[in-house]
């Protein structure tokens, strides 16, 4: 058997686990349906379905119990998606994570646009997370789906790249259609009086970008062109949605300056993060070696316990390397992007707060720091000061997981996956909160 049809035996739990899962929240739900009283049902929509309906009509919040239960979920997905993807020949390189990069965007735009009001009552519960998070799922699905049946197609490159943009324009306008009428049927749009026009126009922009960012694709394959292309231009569509609210604002009131540190200082730590480990990426590359990626066939242990040039050669450039590869540098700029985020939106403005158990936890711990120590200053005083450090720290550690971890051939999805969890967990959270500071909702 191929290597890579063979399932890790964690592999096949994680899914089995996900399968009950899944099975008891579908049964809860069903027996609600069918007006029959159970603890199931109970628990379930306390604690997951009430929270969520509450939070697109009043930011209800989040529960110990949905917070432990969408950390490990999340983690099993990674877990189980990782086989899937092996087995179907997705491209586990740090390009993926690139062309999913713009739905991370994308779902930020969104739950922006849901905390503006501005969707009809359906689409306002499912901007809101985790909901959310499974209907990014479901574009990036689709996407995929079809940029697979294309890439597996007996086309020339040239046909394959035409289907490819034609297909992402027609997944672009299928969610123009769907959230257009849904912004356009919102009390919210006629309460305010919010001119569409500048949507309809970035909509329109949205349709090309399969055409106007060809060149900027030549290094994906067909399936990571058609999320790519996906993304950018769905989110184009929702940021079309927030101009058009934008609009109905003088600039004056409108906070400009946050999305310049929040943003800016995680993108210049990119860059920084890039170029100190550009020279030694580029070196490993030359004997097609990516730091953390084992030979085919060998093992961490048979790694270590190896003697090699190749292997002193990547001891030796390891560290910087790592630098350079996305699937390092951008979840360590999520982290930093959302503590960011999170500290200046809660010190620095009035009226907003931390709506997670465990972050509220630790925010807590800097007050009763604040307290024994006597601090006060305007952007220490609320605590949320320890949390921005925490991140800090995380994002730190981070770095220090994919300079040291080696992952086997077979396991190199999850690597990118991890990295891709670890990305969405710091950076939509913190793209939303700076948009709703610039937007001030």
């Amino acid at each position: 058997m191929n290597p890579l049809e063979e399932w890790y035996d964690y592999e096949r739990l994680t899914i089995q686990v996900l399968t009950v899962v899944m099975g008891l929240f579908f049964t809860g739900i069903a027996l609600n349906e069918l007006s029959v009283a159970n603890p199931l049902t109970d628990f379930v929509y306390t604690y997951y379905l009430d929270p969520i309906s509450g939070e697109s009509t009043g930011d209800s919040g989040y529960n110990m119990v949905n917070t432990m239960t969408y950390g490990a979920v999340l983690a099993m997905f990674a877990i189980a998606l990782s086989g899937w993807l092996r087995h179907l020949g997705i491209d586990p390189s740090d390009k993926t994570l690139l062309a999913l990069l713009p739905f991370v965007l994308w779902a930020a735009f969104g739950e922006v646009v849901e905390d503006a009001e501005m969707f009809g009552e359906f689409f306002s519960a499912w901007f809101v997370s985790p909901g959310v998070h499974f209907q990014t799922a479901g574009w990036v699905v689709i996407a995929g789906w079809a940029g697979y049946s294309i890439s597996s197609s007996d086309s020339d490159d040239e046909k394959k790249k035409d289907n490819v943009r034609s297909v992402s324009a027609l997944i672009i306008f299928a969610q123009f259609i769907l959230y257009g009428a849904s912004i356009n049927g919102s009390g919210k749009v006629a309460e305010l009086d919010i001119d569409l026009t500048l949507m309809m126009l970035f909509s329109g922009l949205a349709l090309a970008v399969p055409w106007l960012l060809e060149s900027s694709a030549e290094a994906f394959d067909s399936v990571q062109r058609t999320v790519y292309f996906s993304g950018v231009g769905g989110g184009v569509v929702l940021f079309g949605a927030l101009a058009s609210f934008m609009a109905t604002k003088d600039l004056s009131q409108l906070n400009l300056w946050p999305v310049a540190v929040v943003i800016g200082a995680p993108v210049l730590l990119c860059m920084w993060m890039l170029e100190q480990g550009r020279e030694a990426a580029a070196e490993l590359a030359e004997f097609d070696i990516v730091a953390g990626i084992l030979p085919p066939g060998m093992n961490e242990d048979e790694y270590l316990a190896s003697e090699s040039k190749e292997k002193d050669l990547i001891e030796s450039l390891r560290l910087k390397a790592t630098m350079a590869y996305p699937v390092a540098f951008l979840p360590v700029a999520g982290q930093v992007l959302d503590g960011l985020a999170t500290w200046i939106g809660i010190d620095g403005f009035p009226g907003y707060g931390e709506k997670h158990v465990l972050s509220q936890r630790v925010i807590d711990g800097g007050l009763w720091v604040n307290e024994k120590l006597g601090i006060e200053h305007e952007m220490l005083d609320e605590g949320v000061w320890l949390f921005a450090i925490l991140k800090f720290l995380i994002g730190g550690i981070v770095f220090w997981f994919y300079s040291m971890a080696n992952f086997e051939y077979r396991q190199q999805h999850l690597r990118m996956l991890i990295g891709l969890a670890l990305m969405v967990v710091g950076m939509a959270p913190g793209l939303r909160d700076v948009g709703r500071l610039m937007l001030g909702v």
